[in-house]
């Protein structure tokens, strides 16, 4: 959350603040420019009373002024304060002024009976003058990095880092532009072959979502799908893929090539909306494609065996919808998964396919892993493969399904059907 400063606050610190760099400046000396915020302080407030709340306010602005020789302390409007150290130039220990600031913040406070609370703090510091030479500088950066203590859980000391401006404001950026993009369609769809590997001939697709950003250029989905599932736009934009992918495939059917499958990536998060799975078995019918040709792929995630997200799976497995576990292998994978989710098929991550022509530990664990899926009921598709050993190593484990640069890139929608004639039937 990013932490509001008053008017009055932050004129009061304006002053104080241009006077200490005043004398900084004169002196040679360095300042630690400090926002304290107070975390979960409203919490205090229910529990005991606003005018407790206000007295460890007090206690804590007069602890701040007597515990340690400090330029100046601004309490800012709500549970922010801002703390003013001056530094040797040569001193390097900011550390030891922080602490002092944090301890005495964290003391216990004594209640009504004797009883003591406790109290936490984020800190977010900047330094004159490598951070700033004007007030308002320092303090827009000292809450940069205070935003930044915050976004981490708070109870930290975060010193304001000009990479992470960087990062958090091409996420606002993107942020900003998501909505926008999504309703002047300007995301992409492209489709990747996935072929069987039992006689080679072509399966289906994978949809694959691109953003061409006019400012950032080409935004990554691993950068903006977080952000859109953090928003809640990741809903609309799903549904928005679906219903392209669906299209696609329709089209591709009156042509007669009516075996083919799409696949869709999953949020966990469009799990959780009532909603999903009419929605999805609703576009089906709409474009009149059997629930079989439809694959819906998802991440393993904590989300994804919650009681909601599990009845829309079974809602969509019973109705004939196939889906499939992604990149297996990494993150929260557990075999626990394959046999309390209602899925067809695991896919392994790239990062073990991509070592299986060699001596390696992930050629054995592929080639077990493929074995025990399959004794499971389950099919298997391997994904990133790029080299001819890979796939003859992969068709002798018995693997169903594979996809990668060697057997084709991502293809965009108006390519697919020039091509289909060529890439239908390349492996024998």
């Amino acid at each position: 959350m990013m932490v509001s400063i008053g008017l009055s606050g932050r004129r009061e610190a304006f002053v104080q603040l241009e006077l200490a760099i005043g004398d900084a400046r004169l002196t040679g000396k360095r300042l630690l420019v400090a926002l304290v915020n107070l975390d979960k302080f409203y919490r205090m407030n229910e529990s005991v009373g606003m005018a407790f709340g206000d007295s460890v306010l007090n206690q804590i602005e007069k602890r701040l002024s007597t515990s340690f020789h400090a330029k100046g302390i601004s309490r800012l409007e709500g549970n922010t304060f801002l703390v003013i150290v001056q530094t040797d130039a040569e001193d390097q220990k900011y550390w030891q002024a922080v602490e002092a600031v944090k301890y005495a913040v964290e003391r216990p406070f004594t209640g009504e009976a004797g009883a003591e609370f406790h109290m936490t703090a984020s800190i977010g510091v900047s330094v004159y003058p490598q951070d700033g030479r004007t007030s308002d500088q320092l303090i827009c950066r000292s809450e940069s990095a205070l935003y930044q203590a915050k976004e981490h859980g708070g109870n930290r000391v975060y010193f304001y880092n000009n990479e992470d401006t960087v990062k958090r404001n091409r996420r606002l950026l993107i942020e900003s532009s998501l909505r926008p993009a999504l309703y002047l369609r300007l995301f992409e769809l492209s489709y990747q072959p996935i072929y069987r590997l039992s006689d080679g001939r072509l399966k289906g697709f994978e949809t694959l979502i691109r953003w061409e950003h006019p400012e950032l250029g080409s935004v990554e989905p691993n950068e903006f799908i977080p952000i859109a599932e953090h928003n809640g736009l990741i809903v609309p934009i799903g549904e928005w893929v679906l219903r392209e992918a669906c299209k696609r495939l329709s089209m591709l059917r009156s042509y007669g090539m009516n075996e083919l499958t799409i696949s869709v990536n999953l949020s966990p998060v469009q799990l959780l909306d009532p909603t999903f799975a009419f929605f999805v078995l609703n576009t089906i019918s709409e474009y009149q494609l059997p629930a079989s040709a439809i694959e819906l792929e998802m991440k393993e995630h904590p989300l994804i065996a919650s009681p909601e997200a599990l009845s829309a799976l079974s809602k969509l497995r019973a109705a004939g919808v196939r889906i499939s576990l992604d990149d297996f292998g990494t993150g929260y994978s557990s075999f626990d998964n394959l046999k309390q989710l209602p899925i067809h098929c695991l896919k392994i991550d790239r990062s073990f396919i991509g070592r299986i022509d060699l001596i390696s530990a992930e050629r054995h664990i592929v080639e077990s892993l493929i074995s025990l899926v399959k004794k499971l009921g389950l099919e298997v598709t391997a994904v990133g493969v790029e080299y001819e050993e890979q796939y003859d190593l992969l068709r002798e484990w018995g693997c169903h399904y594979a996809q990668g640069y060697l057997l084709g890139q991502p293809m965009e929608a108006a390519s697919i059907e020039s091509q289909l004639l060529y890439v239908q039937h390349i492996r024998g």
